[in-house]
Order: structure tokens, then C-alpha cells, then sequence
């Protein structure tokens, strides 16, 4: 009785383990491209170059983001997109999500 039991609830508890491993993934996405869009608008608002400052955020971002930066009205903005992927091999491309994180800060005066 408690094999059948067993064999009923393994399957619902491999899939909330995948779930959970998803979400985190997700999570960690987001803040890795916050993170990486945040640093460099603040580079680009100190002076530094924005190539310097695309390839600091590209880095810092998982494998594969794309930076754009603008500045516009004495105003800095970068957006960092990135694909989430599940840190699974074999489940890489499953729940994969395109997320963007976008920063701004404001140019400062020498």
C-alpha cells in the first residue's frame, strides 16, 4: 500500500522540485541583469566610456544579454535583456523566458 502511495506522489513531487528550481532561476536572472544594467548607467552618468561600461554589463549578465544605452536630456538609461534558462542540462530551453531590466541615472558634472 505504501508503494502504490509512493508511486502516485514522486511524480507531483518531481514536478514541484522543477517548478521551484524554475522560479529560482527566474529570480536570479532578474537580479543579475538589474544588477548589470544599474552598474552601468552608473558608469556611463560618472563619464566613463560606454563601451567600457556595455562590456562591464555584459559580464555581469548571464550568457547571451544584449546592452543598449541611451542618454538623452542630460539623463542615462541601459537596458539589459537576457534569456532565463533553467540551470538543468536537459531542461535548458523549458519555461525559458526573455527578461529585461532597464536603469537610469543621471549624468554628472565633471
Amino acid at each position: 500500500m505504501v508503494t502504490a502511495e509512493l508511486a502516485t506522489i514522486a511524480p507531483f513531487g518531481v514536478a514541484f522540485a522543477f517548478l521551484l528550481l524554475w522560479i529560482v532561476s527566474l529570480g536570479f536572472t532578474q537580479v543579475r541583469i538589474a544588477d548589470a544594467s544599474r552598474e552601468a548607467a552608473r558608469m556611463v552618468a560618472r563619464g566613463d566610456a560606454v563601451t567600457a561600461a556595455r562590456d562591464i554589463a555584459i559580464r555581469q549578465a548571464p550568457h547571451g544579454a544584449k546592452v543598449s544605452v541611451s542618454s538623452t536630456h542630460g539623463l542615462v538609461t541601459v537596458t539589459v535583456t537576457a534569456r532565463s534558462r533553467m540551470p538543468v542540462p536537459f531542461f535548458s530551453g523549458i519555461g525559458a523566458r526573455t527578461m529585461k531590466s532597464s536603469s537610469v541615472a543621471a549624468e554628472e558634472s565633471p
